[in-house]
């Protein structure tokens, strides 16, 4: 009798439960104004080719670790300045020949208690600099600013609260300015606030891409129902711009000029993760950066989610609806502990963090002119991590990222080996596709040799030289008169060979460079 009680107990709770979820999924009114329907999501494009698994990435260094929140974007007027937009609505300028000085030029917001404050205090997400010289911001909550970087003052170009085209823009993402002016924008969601992205992860395309006109004032749509419309970048002719639909790992393109003036078209598809910013690889071709780089795991369960609509729209309403309990009880009782539990029920960086929690693996794809893949950045030992953006600045690559302590970057500039201990430095003159890796190797090779003891040989070798005589001529003499320099010049080819380096094209380049005593007592030490 008691069994049978409690079966029944267990068969009225099951179906009382299943009520009310099919009342909160059918009921019209529940926030959020969203729809859903079945989704197909085509495979990814395999780790081979230009995409094969390297470990590019893994020779970048961390900037201001642990200094700031969340560098999503970054604009530059200078080859030795960079402008970086940070959680809390500020904007941060990093200068100097290795990027060691610091200060917080603006403030978009009045400031904040936290990130769970965003919305208050504001969040930056693209910085451009406009024509004339003025630091345009597109902040997430407050709308689009041109700041003066140099006073600090800032204005606002148009309320983002306005209704444009029939949907209030909720999501300011990125942006990229033309000659005349006009800029263009992404919306990324018409129905969810940053804080909430994972309402339009979960629900059908509500992005846009738009223009707008600083002299009238007016913003005009030209491309709806982008899912997750993000970074926005204008070919160098300006004829046609570029865009990110994050949730469907593409890249669109927009013609601008033309005979397909108007018109859209896939870039690129089938991205291994998904792209937030493209920016210039200041050869005509473009950097994608990849958020979250998909799983084995994470593909097939965003095959299965999207095909059950219904649960979608059942996991946002019940989601939403917690949100709202959280958010009430703080405007009654306001505390902090609330309102950030809050501020995650619905926020993207837990499912960032999920992806990151499966792999560590993170890409920036480069594409030429016509959006075919022609290289990859990747790394796997969690030295930079979500990226967002990567900027070609000077001889630097960096990384922004919404999440990360630290801006990652990567020096690409000309290859300089150098020997260890031994005063030994050559300037190869390349322009490396990102040799950083090459040059970990030769460091390992130098430390497996290290115990020569003829340090002070060596010496002899790179101090300053007053006579007219070569370099190449001081080597050979070094060698007739120590073996120990001997060993020393087959570690030096070995690590020449390496680099694919050969010894008699350096000696042939230092002796053109010596033509006048003058400029050897000048440059000699330093082409050493």
């Amino acid at each position: 009798m008691g069994l049978l009680w409690l079966c029944r107990r267990l068969v009225r709770i099951t179906v009382d439960i299943a009520v009310i979820l099919l009342i909160i999924v059918l009921l019209p009114g529940i926030p959020p104004d969203a729809s859903f329907t079945s989704t197909e999501h085509d495979e990814c494009l395999p780790l081979e080719g230009p995409l094969a698994k390297n470990n590019k990435l893994d020779a970048a260094d961390r900037i201001m670790d642990g200094k700031i929140v969340g560098p999503e974007s970054i604009a530059s007027r200078d080859p030795e300045e960079i402008f970086v937009s940070l959680h809390g609505g500020k904007i941060l300028r990093i200068w100097g020949p290795k990027f060691d000085h610091f200060k917080i030029v603006a403030s978009i917001g009045p400031g904040c208690d936290g990130p769970w404050q965003e919305k208050v205090c504001g969040r930056p997400l693209g910085l451009r600099f406009a024509p004339d010289g003025r630091l345009l911001v597109a902040d997430s909550y407050l709308g689009l600013f041109v700041v003066d970087v140099d006073t600090g003052e800032k204005e606002q170009l148009f309320d983002i609260s306005q209704e444009i085209d029939g949907a209030v823009p909720k999501i300011l993402d990125d942006i990229d300015v033309d000659a005349e002016g006009n800029i263009y924008w992404s919306d990324a969601s018409t129905v969810c606030t940053l804080e909430d992205g994972l309402v339009e992860f979960l629900s059908d395309p509500s992005g846009r891409l738009l223009r707008f006109d600083p002299k009238t004032k007016s913003n005009t749509v030209l491309v709806k129902n982008v899912h997750f419309a993000n970074g926005v970048q204008l070919s160098p002719d300006h004829e046609f711009i570029l865009f990110c639909e994050t949730f469907k790992n593409r890249v669109i393109r927009y013609w601008l000029k033309g005979p397909k003036a108007g018109q859209t078209e896939v870039f690129v598809d089938r991205l291994p993760g998904m792209p937030d910013n493209i920016r210039s690889n200041k050869n005509g071709g473009y950097y994608v950066s990849l958020i979250g780089v998909y799983s084995e795991f994470s593909r097939k369960i965003n095959g299965i989610i999207g095909k059950l609509p219904l649960l979608r729209k059942l996991a946002v309403r019940l989601l939403t609806m917690t949100r709202l309990v959280f958010d009430s009880f703080t405007r009654i009782y306001p505390n902090q502990y609330t309102e950030r539990i809050a501020y995650w029920i619905l926020n993207l960086h837990p499912i960032s963090q999920a992806q990151t929690h499966f792999s560590n693996l993170t890409i920036v794809v480069e594409l030429d002119a016509q959006g075919n893949i022609i290289n990859s950045l990747q790394g796997n030992s969690g030295k930079v991590l979500q990226i967002s953006e990567t900027d070609r600045v000077g001889n630097y690559l960096f990384f922004g990222s919404p999440y990360n302590k630290y801006l990652g970057s990567l020096y690409v500039g000309p290859s300089v080996i150098e020997v260890e201990g031994k005063g030994v430095k050559i300037k190869t003159g390349k322009e490396p596709a990102l040799q950083r890796e090459e040059q970990v190797n030769k460091k390992e090779i130098i430390k497996e040799e290290k115990d020569l003891s003829s340090d002070e040989n060596v010496q002899e070798i790179v101090q300053e030289d007053r006579g007219e005589e070569s370099a190449y001529k001081k080597i050979g003499k070094a060698e007739k008169q120590s073996e120990e320099i001997k060993e020393h010049m087959k570690l030096k080819q070995k690590v020449e060979h390496v680099a694919d380096i050969k010894i008699n094209d350096i000696v042939e380049k230092e002796a053109a460079a010596v033509e006048s005593k003058e400029k050897l007592e000048n440059t000699e030490k330093e082409e050493l």
